[in-house]
């Protein structure tokens, strides 16, 4: 990397594209304005051309942070209290995280599609009605029944049930702060992102998001946004490795 750009012009530009600075990005300068410059255009793309609010984009960060793959405390807080700067509330943060944690469904998915693959006849200890209710709730939340729920419902519709009604929480619950699509573009953020790249969950959100009226450019901005977050690997790394250099120097 070189440094050939002005690090206050640099430091300036952000500001204005990201909405905000801190001291993650001021080490960053300091090794190379170049680098910090390089992600800022790719990093600003959805906030400068894209369909997101910066708001919404904020939620899905915080939603990324605090998946179970990921767990990134700076990150989450950082995030956190730039959405509660845009107007977020407590429960629209909290509806996220709920989001967020309903995502182990995919555990059980896993291993259904592999019973039903192997034990074709497992299916039928269910009840035929409780599934068939079951596939209606499922359609009313995500707008279609995907080939891959399939063998979670007809092994154990009831505990599938169980999830749905969990996962519903967030948009049908008491303290509900989302609407059903906002919530399914969160879920798609964690499914996609670079320490999760779970296909059938992105394949089924971006389906129900797309039913409940998100549109192309909506759902294409969630991965364009959560892209980024490999830069997570240089606030990491950065503070350890001058640390390492002041040490050996």
């Amino acid at each position: 990397m070189t440094n050939e750009l002005d690090p206050d012009e640099v430091r300036e530009a952000f500001r204005s594209r990201r909405g905000h600075w801190n001291d993650d990005w001021e080490g960053m300068l300091a090794w190379s304005p170049a680098y910090v410059a390089a992600y800022l255009d790719f990093s600003a793309h959805v906030a400068d051309r894209g369909a997101l609010t910066p708001k919404f984009r904020e939620l899905v960060y915080v939603a990324t942070n605090c998946t179970p793959t990921h767990m990134f405390e700076k990150g989450l807080r950082n995030h956190a209290r730039e959405a509660l700067a845009l107007g977020a509330t407590k429960a629209e943060l909290l509806s996220v995280v709920a989001t967020v944690s309903a995502m182990g469904i995919h555990s059980y998915l896993l291993v259904a599609e592999a019973v039903a693959a192997m034990v074709p006849d497992a299916a039928k200890r269910t009840d035929a009605p409780t599934a068939a209710r079951v596939k209606v709730d499922h359609a009313a939340l995500f707008g279609q029944v995907l080939a891959e729920i399939e063998p979670a419902i007809a092994l154990d519709s009831d505990f599938y049930e169980k999830w749905l009604n969990f996962a519903a929480a967030p948009v049908r619950g008491q303290h509900a702060a989302l609407s059903v699509k906002d919530a399914h573009l969160i879920a798609l953020a964690v499914h996609a992102q670079c320490t999760q790249l779970n296909q059938a969950g992105v394949r089924q959100y971006v389906a129900a998001a797309l039913a409940h009226g998100a549109s192309v450019d909506e759902v294409l901005d969630i991965g364009r946004l959560i892209s980024s977050m490999g830069i997570h690997a240089m606030v990491f790394a950065l503070p350890v490795i001058t640390q390492f250099a002041v040490e050996g120097g």
